[in-house]
């Protein structure tokens, strides 16, 4: 059996995100004594029971849950479980937070703030799982970027203080025509998702909502398509797996097969092979 990873906490900063820290603790029962940060602090809980000292409370962090610190705010932290407390957790600059805040009201806005400290929400946890998964493997910027806003449009406009309609997006096809064209041509760049608002001439949050309900996917979910639908064009011409996979703008060989296999159900190399047996029986 195992043995599981006790009392262990990776640190790392995304280069293609700036004001974000991303944290993964394993196993950790060491208490967090009062303190407070300068960024927003995000934390999902995956394992263990713990406790949160906030603003004048005494909050329960259970598995699933995900809490959330304003910045400069007093603090302290605590797991109740002999095994530690397992998390995944974002620190998000206030810059950062003002300007998804700005975007999702659609004026200029302040620090948002969130009253519920502890959430359970599922949809939300989801996206944060999903965007925090994307910050510690292979992933293109655009990818990266489009979960983040997502995320953030989400967390926003469900739970800041003051909370935002929801905007009903308008049809704009011509501009998220541009935007698609433009990103069928430049598939294998590491595209960023400022460049294709700026192309379709929209705020990133309004083009990541309605560029998913036009077609179907998100931006980065999109662009991956495309490069796996190269990528198998590439194999039947013959190229060797290494030279498609930096051909269509995968980070290597293992990354092309986790998306291609994922996409196409088998491997570029069955795929491959596949192709050369049957041009071979012809």
């Amino acid at each position: 059996m195992m043995e599981m990873r006790r009392n262990v906490i990776e640190v790392w900063h995304p280069p293609d995100l700036g004001q974000l820290e991303a944290r993964r603790g394993f196993g950790v029962v060491r208490p967090v004594p009062r303190h407070c940060h300068e960024e927003y602090q995000l934390c999902f809980i995956q394992a263990g029971d713990g406790e949160l000292c906030y603003r004048g409370r005494s909050l329960s962090t259970p598995p699933t849950s995900l809490f959330m610190v304003y910045p400069g705010e007093v603090h302290a932290n605590r797991p109740f479980d002999q095994d530690g407390c397992s998390y995944r957790t974002l620190f998000l600059g206030p810059e950062l937070m003002r300007r998804a805040a700005t975007e999702a009201h659609q004026r200029e806005r302040g620090l948002p703030f969130f009253p519920t400290a502890v959430v359970f929400d599922e949809e939300l946890i989801g996206r944060y799982l999903r965007l925090h998964r994307a910050l510690e493997r292979h992933a293109s910027s655009l990818e990266r970027q489009t979960l983040l806003y997502s995320f953030l449009n989400t967390l926003i406009l469900r739970f800041a203080e003051q909370r935002p309609s929801p905007r009903r997006p308008g049809t704009g096809q011509h501009a998220l025509r541009r935007a698609y064209d433009y990103l069928a041509e430049h598939y294998a760049e590491n595209i960023s998702l400022d460049q294709l608002a700026a192309v379709a001439h929209l705020s990133l949050f309004h083009f990541t909502r309605v560029f998913a309900e036009r077609y179907g996917m998100p931006p980065h979910a999109f662009q991956t398509q495309l490069r796996v639908l190269r990528a198998k064009a590439l194999l039947r011409e013959g190229l060797a797996i290494s030279q498609v996979a930096q051909q269509t703008g995968f980070a290597d060989q293992s990354h092309l097969t986790r998306h291609f296999k994922r996409l196409v159900a088998i491997t570029p190399g069955q795929y491959a092979q596949n192709s050369k047996n049957i041009q071979d029986s012809i």
